[in-house]
């Protein structure tokens, strides 16, 4: 029996509806990566970025990035519900249009929002009952 499942189309829908936070990681002279909170709109993952720092160096050198959203067995009550995590590679593009998400125009002004062009995304949890990582010994 394989380890992991992979998710239906309305489990990754309400997964990503459900949660905030995943890490955003770049490629650059060496690899970066920064947890950022997000927001999930009109299938599109949304993200809030300051226009200062590392992150925009990385940027201008490459849009391509992966963005990993993770909600670990130990995260949940009695640990019932599997690590579930999802992956999505793509690129990122400056939003041009906040009110096609339903968004406030007027933002600080370092701050830009950007949404990932999604080129590739997996989406699976654990079979595992209950995970052999945590289970008590008894």
């Amino acid at each position: 029996m394989a380890d992991t499942k992979n998710l239906t189309k309305n489990e990754i829908d309400k997964f990503l509806k459900n949660n905030q936070h995943g890490i955003l990681a770049m490629a650059g002279d060496k690899p970066y990566a920064l947890p950022i909170g997000y927001m999930y709109k009109r299938k599109t993952f949304l993200l809030g970025l300051v226009t200062t720092g590392r992150k925009m160096s990385y940027l201008k050198k490459s849009k391509n990035v992966c963005f990993t959203i993770c909600k670990p067995r130990w995260d949940t009550p009695k640990l019932k519900t599997p690590c579930t995590t999802i992956v999505v590679e793509g690129c990122l593009e400056e939003v041009t249009n906040r009110s096609y998400y339903g968004l406030k125009t007027k933002v600080p002004a370092k701050l830009q929002l950007y949404k990932i062009k999604v080129t590739k995304m997996g989406a699976r949890k654990c079979n595992r009952k209950p995970c052999e990582l945590f289970a008590e010994k008894k």
